[in-house]
């Protein structure tokens, strides 16, 4: 009995130990946007991203921002035409603007904002994007907006291995 709670207690403590560092991200495999592990891994990147604004909302004393799959898709689209395009513009090449791409898409919204970025070559590109946004005046006001209550993020990646982001807000 002792012995069974010793490693438990030990493969607890590698998991808390773990919980600290930085996961290892690796690039996905090039048919990121054909669905299957590929998605997930957008998915994962997206959700981790999502969670660290969060985490600096909580910081200021804000709530968080809800993920709203609407809006998710909106800046989802985005960050893939981006990537896909190889061009980096809050307009896309249609010359819409992101309140435009809401409209489109149908999303009501009584305040928006979008914060984009884009990193290549680290294991963690979520929390660069996060960390380049909160030392950048704009992106930082987007992201401790109090009027904002709900958000998508989405994420592209490009031949090259780069990821673009989007963070799309809102406020109804």
């Amino acid at each position: 009995m002792r012995k069974s709670m010793v490693c438990v207690f030990f493969l607890a403590t590698i998991v808390v130990i773990l919980a600290g560092c930085p996961p290892y991200a690796p690039p996905p495999p090039d048919d990121t946007n054909t669905g299957g592990a590929a998605d997930s891994v957008i998915a994962a990147i997206e959700q981790r991203a999502h969670d660290l604004v969060n985490i600096e909302r909580a910081n200021n004393g804000l709530p968080a921002l809800a993920m709203n799959s609407d809006v998710r898709a909106v800046a989802r689209a985005h960050s893939e035409d981006m990537a896909a395009n190889n061009y980096f513009s809050h307009t896309n090449l249609d010359d819409e603007s992101p309140f435009d791409r809401l409209d489109k898409a149908g999303v009501p919204w009584r305040t928006a904002g979008e914060n984009i970025g884009y990193n290549s070559g680290y294991a963690d590109p979520a929390a660069v994007a996060v960390d380049s946004w909160m030392n950048s005046d704009g992106h930082r006001a987007n992201i401790l907006t109090e009027a904002f209550t709900h958000a998508g993020m989405g994420v592209g990646r490009a031949p090259d291995g780069a990821y673009y982001f989007t963070q799309v807000f809102i406020g109804n």
